[in-house]
């Protein structure tokens, strides 16, 4: 793991994530049940989890939303009631997402989406902090830094559900910190990513495998020493999210298909 120590990562879970963000708030009219109730019912309506399918168990959704399982149960139950997903107890049990929410109540959730200048000054902040590390992380790496981020390229390949995936993403990135050799951006970049999974919500795991294949770009980069090709693939990365972080229905649908990359 990178030497960054985990407790400086704030709320992100490691060995975690990061999967797609969307512009779901948990601001002060909220709290922190209704907004994770907000972002798997936004997931739903978006069609980013289809009907029918297994959300993880409580315990790994609690990890990656940065909230308490309990949180999470309440937030399960609140819209098991409201039909959005079915809860099934005994072997093969679990909570799937119901074959037809109510249109009205999957509406609703549109009403917990943020206003979109915290979350562009969030990723502006960290494209900054990412583009430098990149470039310094070119000149300073070692082979075995090389072969540790490709081991995490690997290991996202290998995820089967947005919840792995993102259980492992944000130790990539701040892997790439570490070897800038910036205990204040590595810090700084820690801080930005705990602020915002508060704005994470599922997307397919198609979809976050297509995203990592800019991971892989950067790592030959760094490998080969190239910062400025480096900080070019980080930043167009990055920039992805400025556009997709407002899910429109072409990002949707790409999303889908995994043809879109982040």
């Amino acid at each position: 793991m990178s030497p960054i120590d985990q407790a400086s990562v704030g709320t992100v879970p490691g060995p975690t994530t990061e999967g797609r963000l969307e512009a779901v708030t948990s601001g002060p009219r909220t709290t922190a049940l209704e907004d994770t109730a907000a972002r798997i019912g936004l997931a739903v309506d978006l069609g980013l989890l289809e009907a029918g399918e297994q959300l993880p168990r409580e315990d790994d959704l609690a990890a990656t939303f940065g909230v308490s399982p309990m949180t999470v149960r309440r937030a399960l139950k609140l819209l098991s009631d409201r039909g959005v997903v079915m809860r099934r107890r005994g072997r093969g049990g679990g909570t799937f997402v119901a074959p037809a929410p109510s249109p009205g109540v999957l509406k609703e959730f549109g009403a917990y989406r943020t206003e979109r200048g915290e979350v562009i000054d969030l990723i502006e902040h960290r494209r900054v902090l990412e583009c430098g590390n990149a470039y310094l992380a070119a000149d300073r790496a070692t082979a075995a830094d090389v072969e540790r981020l490709r081991a995490l390229v690997d290991a996202m390949d290998q995820t089967e559900s947005w919840v792995a995936f993102r259980a492992i993403d944000p130790r990539f990135h701040l892997d790439v910190a570490s070897i800038a050799g910036s205990t204040v951006a590595a810090r700084a970049l820690a801080e930005t990513l705990g602020t915002l999974i508060r704005f994470y919500i599922p997307y397919p795991i198609s979809y976050l495998h297509e995203s990592n294949r800019e991971h892989e770009a950067l790592v030959d980069a760094i490998e080969a020493r190239d910062g400025a090709k480096a900080a070019a693939v980080v930043d167009g990365h990055i920039q992805e999210l400025l556009t997709t972080v407002f899910v429109s229905p072409e990002v949707t649908s790409r999303a889908r298909s995994g043809q879109s990359r982040v």
